[in-house]
Order: C-alpha cells, then sequence, then structure tokens
C-alpha cells in the first residue's frame, strides 16, 4: 500500500519567523541543508520536505521517532537511517510539496503545468511519446508533456537513479487513463497513477508490482506542526 500526502504551502509561512518557528522541528544536519538554500522559497520546501517526510514515515511506522536520521543515497535519492522497511520519496514545485510511503520502492513528482519549448522532447522523449505527443491537439499537448515528465521523474526516483538514467530509455504507453511502462524489463514491473491535484499542478506516483491504489491524504503545515517532536 502506497500512502500519499499532499502539503499546500500558504503565503504567511513564507516570512522570515516562520522559517525560524519551523527550523526548531528540523535536528541540526537539516538546518545546515536549510542554510545552503539560495532563496526562502527554496528554504520553505527544503522544510516542508523534511518535516513531511518525518510526518508521513511517522504516520506509517505509527509513532514519530527524533532519532530518525535523514540520509540520501549516491544519486540523492532519501531514507532514514535504520529504518530499512519503510520506503519514502519526496517532490515539490511552486506551493506543493509532496511525499509518498511504501513498503516498497516508491517515487513521486510533482509540476507545475507551464509553457515549455516542445523540443525538449526531442531530446528526452522516446519516439512513441513524442509521436503521441504531437498527437495532441494545441491546447492539449502542453498539458501531456508534462503529464509524461512527472511520469518519467516518478519512475526514476523509485529505482533510485534519478536524472542519471536517460529518460527515453524507457517508454510511457497510454490506454485510456492508464499509463504503463515499457521499453525494458525494470520498467514493467512498475505501475504509474497521475493526479491533477489542482488546476495547474500534475503528480505521479511510482510503485514496484503488485500495486494497489495510492490513498491520498491533503494536509497542511498547521496539521502536522503539533505532531511533531522539537529539536532545541
Amino acid at each position: 500500500m502506497i500512502k500519499v500526502f499532499v502539503l499546500q504551502l500558504e503565503e504567511e509561512e513564507y516570512t522570515p519567523e516562520y522559517l525560524d518557528l519551523l527550523l526548531q522541528y528540523l535536528p541540526e544536519a537539516g538546518k545546515i541543508r536549510v542554510k545552503d538554500r539560495l532563496n526562502r522559497t527554496s528554504k520553505l520546501q527544503t522544510i516542508a520536505g523534511e518535516l513531511l517526510a518525518r510526518y508521513s514515515v511517522g504516520q506509517y511506522i505509527g509513532r514519530y521517532d527524533p532519532d530518525l536520521r535523514l540520509a540520501f543515497g549516491t544519486n540523492g535519492k532519501p531514507r532514514f537511517e535504520k529504518l530499512d522497511q519503510v520506503h519514502f520519496n519526496i517532490s515539490h514545485s511552486g506551493h506543493y510539496v509532496v511525499c509518498a510511503t511504501s513498503s516498497t520502492g516508491v517515487g513521486i513528482d510533482v509540476e507545475r503545468v507551464r509553457k515549455v519549448n516542445l523540443r525538449i522532447a526531442e531530446r528526452f522523449f522516446s519516439a512513441p511519446e513524442i509521436h503521441d505527443l504531437m498527437a495532441c491537439d494545441e491546447e492539449s499537448r502542453m498539458h501531456y508533456f508534462i503529464t509524461l515528465w512527472t511520469i518519467k521523474e516518478s519512475y526514476l526516483k523509485a529505482i533510485g537513479r534519478g536524472l542519471t538514467q536517460q529518460l527515453n530509455s524507457f517508454t510511457i504507453i497510454k490506454s485510456g487513463e492508464i499509463y504503463s511502462l515499457t521499453g525494458n524489463e525494470e520498467a514493467r514491473q512498475y505501475r504509474i497513477e497521475t493526479y491533477q491535484i489542482s488546476d495547474d499542478y500534475m503528480m505521479a506516483v511510482c510503485g514496484l508490482l503488485p500495486y494497489s491504489p495510492s490513498i491520498i491524504n491533503t494536509i497542511s503545515l498547521k496539521n502536522i506542526i503539533p505532531i511533531l517532536p522539537e529539536y532545541i
């Protein structure tokens, strides 16, 4: 079973005062990661990502452990040390931060639907994907591009390779409203779900087969802060 938490950031949470408040819920290593971020938006996304991961994993295992240490794999995939039975993945874009938890490998991505140069598809998409993209009417083509991109990101994050593996090394096939992966044996072992979480944002979740539909939870920082332990 995959549990997904969708967190929407509020305007008042971008203030320096609120950022300072949130920092007390991060261990020292988390505070250092935040200091390395260049702007207030990036700082808030980084804080919210770790807090949401700690909350989501706490929900999954039934407790909130202040001693959990966040670590990162060779290609940047996060994990909590000494908690190998729980897999999680986080993503953020604009005002949204999302997290997926599972007992097996899982990946998640959220993207804002926006105008992009479609020539990017020629570089990163497979030939069948480019064909399907260009077959879309002009009005829906950008939306389909972002959908394909979120799916590809979620899969590469699920297998822990990120963008070290080429995006055109596998192919996304759409049948009705169902997306599947093909192109190699590893890709065929994963299932994809896509969600329109608002008018302007798409989310994709990728997990190993056999696969049950994800449980989607909408939450805010105000919901999770009272539950998390503080680091003084």
